[in-house]
């Protein structure tokens, strides 16, 4: 909440709080630049962010600020409030100023004589203004994950380093993963991108580019497709050219038509001020159209710099910090980076809710730290590397647990080896589990061969039943299933394989699973037999599912190692069919992975209500874009030395470029590259 409301009415300033109100005047540097028509006069102060300026300019112009707008107030009552506050409970304090001359000054500059004062973690400052008219955010849910859309203006623009930015940000979540969902849009049209906005329905839009400063009787906006491509032939990806357009408050007011972002960033030049058209532009339209915030530049920040922005932003947000204590977070880690610059000011927050916490918030079916435990656990542990495939992502996770009602079978297929269909599933399975339901993950490639399968390396029904039941009670697993769960399955899977005439009468008082075969009969119980066996398995499931109040997610990796027929004639109908007609309010649900070379694949796309998620290599464009990617995780992960850069490997990567006619990749194209530049590497030492 807000704690501290500034506010400059006419030549006063004014600080309210809960207990009352005070009031003193404004300094006089400041009243002359409201009254200065001409501008000269705040030049000296937007002056102070420009490339070259002296760290000492700078101060001076934070110490004029800071003299201008408190040296008025009664002694001691800033340092007093300074007091009170803590890293555990800060001081919110909210800048109101709405005199344009006044607004386009630097304020993020201030600072007293010990320190700069948005950049103390104990006082969280941003900038306010009045309060927007609801959006169009259908959802009601705040059940993470945060979702992100990155809009890239210019793709074509190498001094934009946009690759370098989304490298940057996806390197920032590699150590929670699951918590913000990423996805990236290259150069789009403006049908395109209200259409992808309302598609993946994004708590933060974030756009890539290069502001347009803006003319007399013009407004600002942001270039769209200002870089075209030289050949049309030069890059598949870009056979065709998007015309060139620019984003003004009109083509973002249309924006909001069907969709309203929490959070709005603008990392990109000159967008917060000067000239002031600037900012009634863009921040203005997203906060008047329901926006809770909107994070822009106010003056020109450098590609690299931007990089970092963003780096350290969503690092913060995927740590669930509040909106105005992350962009402090990332104040200090800009100043870090580049203690002599200015891009640590550049950020303005403007927020038009009352509470910074609500912007992004986001809900998670654990607290912490058990949210961060689970995050780290088997078998996620890998899933720090795992790029790309944003949209396969969405549909996996979004269909399970996202949707209304959800899929209760669905299935992850590829028609080419090493796809990444195994993170997939993970990947899935985690966003599930944190959002606070039981999952399981059963890899039958580990149980392969133990069955009584005609072939060695395939399982039967029997086998597989089994296979699900110890992945189960996996001690492994985030929250597994105890034994004594299984209890009466196992006596009624004793009773029903060995058969006979009275195999119905009584369970054997044996808890334990014998290890029995399937006894076949001649008779008609047979089929009896099955139907109780898998009735008994997925009534363990269901009073899980029930008694702890969460639906129960269950993957089956590598499901080619089934029998075909078993699996069409068997686990079709006994298993996945009642799954798919379950009508609990805590549901048991089945994700299946399997290539589209297996033959049982055909009975399950057949038998399934939805359509698969398909997985394909990565294509050339995106196959490098991602590898700038890899190699960032690889680094923030300390996995290779830091002093490395990006250049060895990808001179590795061209390498390996040259001369091939290869359009895409596998997925596992990367680490194999890495290898090869830490080989060399090794031999170079031993040399």
């Amino acid at each position: 909440m807000t704690d501290v409301v500034l506010s400059i009415h006419k030549d006063h300033v004014r600080l309210h709080r809960d207990t009352g109100e005070t009031e003193w005047p404004l300094g006089d540097e400041l009243v002359e630049i409201m009254h200065d028509a001409s501008g000269r006069k705040a030049e000296e102060f937007t002056g102070a962010l420009e490339p070259g300026v002296s760290q000492q300019a700078r101060i001076k112009a934070g110490l004029r600020l800071h003299e201008g707008l408190l040296g008025g107030a009664p002694d001691g009552l800033w340092q007093e409030l300074q007091n009170e506050a803590s890293e555990g409970a800060p001081l919110r304090v909210r800048l109101d100023i709405d005199c344009l001359p006044l607004a386009a000054l630097p304020w993020e500059l201030m600072r007293d004589r010990q320190r700069a004062l948005w950049r103390n973690s104990r006082v969280l400052l941003r900038r306010g203004r009045h309060v927007g008219s609801p959006g169009k955010e259908e959802e009601t849910s705040r059940m993470g994950p945060l979702r992100a859309l990155l809009v890239v203006c210019n793709p074509r623009d190498p001094n934009l380093l946009a690759d370098c930015e989304l490298a940057m940000i996806g390197a920032a979540l590699t150590g929670l993963p699951g918590r913000i969902h990423t996805e990236v849009i290259d150069g789009p049209s403006l049908t395109e991108l209200a259409a992808e906005l309302a598609h993946v329905r994004p708590h933060v839009l974030h756009f890539i580019g290069h502001g347009m400063r803006a003319v007399p009787g013009d407004m600002g906006g942001l270039h769209f497709n200002a870089q075209q491509p030289v050949a049309a032939a030069d890059d598949p990806q870009w056979k065709t050219a998007q015309e060139p357009w620019t984003l003004g408050p009109d083509e973002m007011h249309h924006l909001y038509d069907k969709w309203t972002p929490r959070l709005v960033v603008l990392n990109a030049c000159r967008q917060a001020h000067a000239p002031a058209a600037e900012l009634t532009a863009l921040v203005d339209t997203c906060l008047d159209r329901g926006s809770a915030a909107v994070v822009a530049m106010q003056a020109d920040i450098e590609s690299p710099a931007a990089a970092q922005f963003s780096h350290a932003l969503y690092q913060d947000l995927a740590r669930a910090r509040s909106i105005d204590a992350a962009l402090t977070e990332v104040r200090n880690h800009l100043h870090k980076t580049e203690p002599d610059g200015p891009s640590w000011a550049l950020p303005v927050l403007q927020c038009g809710v009352h509470d910074p916490g609500e912007v992004v918030r986001m809900d998670f079916g654990h607290a912490e730290p058990e949210l961060t435990r689970l995050n780290g656990s088997w078998p996620f542990a890998d899933l720090a590397m795992f790029l790309g495939r944003a949209k396969e992502r969405r549909t996996g996770w979004w269909e399970q647990c996202g949707a209304n009602p959800p899929q209760r079978l669905l299935a992850i297929t590829s028609a080419q080896r090493e796809s990444g269909k195994t993170w997939l599933a993970k990947w899935c399975l985690l966003t599930c589990m944190l959002r606070g339901e039981d999952v399981t993950y059963a890899d039958l490639s580990a149980y392969a061969g133990r069955g009584n399968g005609d072939d060695p390396v395939t399982l039967d029904w029997l086998a597989v039943l089994r296979a699900l039941r110890r992945a189960c009670t996996d001690p492994r697993q985030p929250d597994p299933m105890l034994p004594a769960e299984f209890a009466r399955f196992n006596q009624v899977l004793n009773r029903a394989l060995r058969g006979g005439r009275d195999w119905a009468q009584r369970l054997p008082a044996s808890s334990e699973d014998r290890g029995d075969p399937f006894v076949v009969e001649s008779d008609r119980h047979a089929e009896a037999r099955k139907r109780e066996i898998f009735q008994a398995f997925l009534s363990t499931l269901r009073s899980r599912a029930q008694s702890r109040r969460r639906p129960h997610l269950l993957a089956i990796d590598h499901a080619q190692g089934i029998i075909e027929s078993d699996f069409r004639a068997v686990l079709l109908p006994l298993l996945l069919g009642p799954v798919q007609e379950m009508k609990d309010e805590f549901p048991l649900r089945v994700l299946a992975v399997t290539p589209q070379s297996w033959p049982g694949f055909r009975h399950l796309q057949e038998f399934m209500r939805g359509d698969p998620v398909a997985l394909t290599d990565f294509q050339l464009y995106d196959y490098k874009r991602l590898a700038r990617e890899f190699w960032e995780r690889q680094v923030h992960s300390s996995r290779v030395p830091r002093e490395w850069t990006f250049k060895g490997f990808e001179q590795v990567l061209d390498a390996a470029l040259q001369g091939s006619s290869q359009q895409s990749f596998p997925v596992t194209a990367y680490q194999q590259m890495l290898d090869v530049l830490l080989g060399m590497a090794g031999m170079r030492e031993a040399g």
